[in-house]
């Protein structure tokens, strides 16, 4: 029997464990990237170089190697090709309009309204509409401005007072498409994400993801705990929102990545991906504490497949982005080798290299280093990562 191929957007080092889980799954991994030579071209059975909006390439390679499925992971740039993709070759995947009410914050917040989703109060303010005092005179201060469709906490920034939003607008408008700008109600609470499989219209929440960020103004993701410090009934609360939100949008057959506000009132939706969670959150931190390869659920359900869903093991784990000094150059960077010999070690990267410098972190494509381990108790979890965190310092030389 022919065996099955995906078609896998993406080969950088988000995408390798969703390469590895097909290989691991017997499936043909069809590889495409607008990189030359990423990471993940190696351990693709067949890798092409392809702009992001080439389509016509894509549907060739598509054709060529009779794919049965299309997937990505971690990663926004291909869904509305994808999309399109997958109307035209009667593929699994969102259809257009659902992929926009995920990558659209404007769109998405109508849908948690229609469906009486909670969620924050907002104004979105297009490139033709001049922002004014008076038109947020109904909104108390802090406030949130982001922009419409951008990722990776890029030109989100709390706003104490209109100039503040005046002296934001520039730089947030930028990072959106359309240069639509948002603003919308702070919420003050404690943050978390919430990763799901829905299969057929049956959504399982498979962890949810306690945070920590950076103090503001910006809003900076330097940390991800599983299983998060919620009691039952806040767990409840959040996956029943969640699950709210999730149809909201229309996501079926997909990961989906959803982050929540704990709130006084209460948990409230911030906003939802139609797509694996990025920051390692799906490939490795709810592989660690889980067992449950979400890489593998996705791949099986673009292919028709019923995902595995079975817990494995239930572990404490953390990801954690290390800060090192703002404005040093960065020497040597030693070889990671000898963190595999530490109990609980999982994962580690770092983003820079030798001659770069350090910046402020305003964006999460600006944070250095990573390290994710793992432990049976929470307390013995933050000691390994402590220890974790003081050998990787040793590996990174600071000018």
């Amino acid at each position: 029997m022919e065996k099955k191929s995906i078609l896998i957007f993406g080969a950088g080092i988000n995408q390798l464990e969703l390469i590895n889980a097909a290989n691991d799954l017997g499936i043909t991994s069809i590889v495409i990237d607008p990189s030359a030579d990423p990471p993940g071209r190696v351990l693709a059975d067949f890798y092409y170089q392809v702009h992001g909006n080439d389509y016509e390439m894509t549907k060739q390679i598509a054709l060529k190697h009779k794919v049965g499925g299309i997937v990505t992971g971690q990663m926004e740039n291909p869904m509305r090709l994808m999309a399109k993709l997958a109307q035209e070759m009667d593929y699994i995947f969102h259809t257009p309009e659902i992929v926009e009410r995920s990558l659209n914050k404007v769109r998405m917040k109508e849908a948690f309204i229609k469906r009486s989703v909670r969620c924050a109060r907002g104004r979105a303010f297009s490139n033709q509409e001049e922002l004014t005092a008076e038109k947020l005179a109904d909104f108390d201060y802090p406030l949130i401005a982001k922009p419409s469709d951008a990722f990776s906490s890029r030109g989100v920034v709390k706003v104490n007072s209109f100039s503040d939003i005046r002296e934001a607008e520039e730089e947030t408008r930028s990072y959106s498409s359309d240069s639509t700008l948002i603003v919308e109600e702070y919420l003050e609470g404690r943050e978390f994400s919430v990763e799901c499989i829905t299969y057929k219209g049956i959504t399982t929440v498979v962890q949810v993801t306690e945070k920590f960020i950076t103090p503001y103004p910006y809003t900076v993701e330097m940390a991800h705990l599983q299983p998060a410090r919620i009691s039952d009934w806040e767990r409840e609360e959040i996956e029943a929102l969640v699950r709210e939100a999730i149809l909201a949008i229309g996501i079926d057959n997909s990961a989906s990545h959803a982050e929540v506000m704990l709130t006084e009132k209460g948990p409230l939706m911030i906003e939802i991906g139609a797509r694996l969670g990025g920051d390692f959150i799906s490939s490795h931190l709810t592989k660690a504490s889980t067992g449950v390869s979400m890489d593998k659920s996705a791949i099986q359900i673009a292919l028709g497949l019923k995902p595995d869903l079975s817990k494995k093991c239930n572990q404490y784990a953390m990801l954690k982005y290390i800060e090192l000094g703002i404005g040093q150059q960065v020497g040597k960077v030693s070889p990671f080798v000898d963190l595999q010999d530490l109990e609980g070690f999982v994962f580690a990267y770092c983003f820079v290299k030798e001659g770069d410098i350090i910046p402020a972190i305003k964006h999460s494509a600006q944070r250095s280093v990573c390290l994710l381990m793992k432990a049976p108790s929470e307390d013995l979890l933050f000691e390994k990562s402590k220890n974790g965190e003081q050998l990787m310092r040793q590996k990174i030389e600071l000018l």
